[in-house]
């Protein structure tokens, strides 16, 4: 369990935490939830690897989680993290539900599924629909961590939502752009575009995420200048 957490990027976390902090609430009231966001992604990254799913053998630069412990004990770690994640939160039972439903049909196992069930040729076309399936949810459900830990207009809740759908949309097309999936740089930055414009609403107060728009922006230019 530690191994598949201590390598990470922490995004979702970040996501959390700033949300926070744009509603003036404190970072450390949004701490467990944003924790429970992360062991949960950790989880879904542990299935994904397994030979049964995408059958990856690396993972943030080393051996996937299967890899080097072997697959049952990987398949246990993937189900203690979502059990301590659903912990981390049990005095916020509001959001514990949702993070819980975050592995629902309709989410995360669903989005699997389809990705699994697709020939190459589907995968591409199909391509946004995977996203919003897999990619968007653990975004959204940042948003959802940081916000119920502090105190949000309805516009403002509903700008911070539609920023971690488009932002969660942002990375997705990045990843696939800096792994050579697609070529369509364009497409990509457009995609950031339109995260940019769901902040519009919070005023100066977005700068802190849009700080983290344009760190992985900057990645994503710096990857298409070294393919020139």
């Amino acid at each position: 369990m530690r191994y598949a957490v201590e390598a990470g990027q922490r995004l979702r976390p970040l996501l959390t935490l700033t949300v926070a902090r744009v509603l003036g609430s404190h970072p450390q009231g949004a701490m467990r939830a944003a924790i429970a966001v992360e062991l949960l992604h950790c989880a879904s990254l542990i299935v994904d690897d397994l030979p049964c799913m995408d059958n990856d053998s690396m993972r943030r630069n080393r051996a996937a989680v299967h890899i080097e412990f072997g697959e049952a004990t990987a398949v246990l770690a993937a189900f203690a993290l979502v059990s301590l994640a659903a912990r981390s939160v049990a005095d916020q039972p509001g959001f514990q539900m949702k993070l819980l439903a975050t592995l629902d049909c309709d989410s995360l196992i669903g989005g699997q599924s389809l990705d699994l069930a697709l020939t190459a040729q589907c995968r591409d076309r199909e391509r946004h629909r995977i996203t919003s399936l897999k990619t968007v949810p653990l975004f959204e459900l940042a948003v959802e961590a940081g916000l119920s830990n502090g105190t949000a207009s309805s516009a403002e809740r509903e700008s911070l939502l539609a920023f971690g759908r488009r932002f969660g949309i942002a990375y997705q097309t990045a990843d696939d752009f800096l792994d050579g999936e697609t070529s369509d740089y364009d497409g990509v930055t457009a995609q950031f575009d339109l995260a940019r414009a769901t902040l519009l609403p919070l005023g100066r107060r977005a700068s802190q995420l849009e700080d983290l728009l344009d760190h992985l922006n900057a990645r994503l230019r710096e990857d298409n200048r070294s393919h020139r």
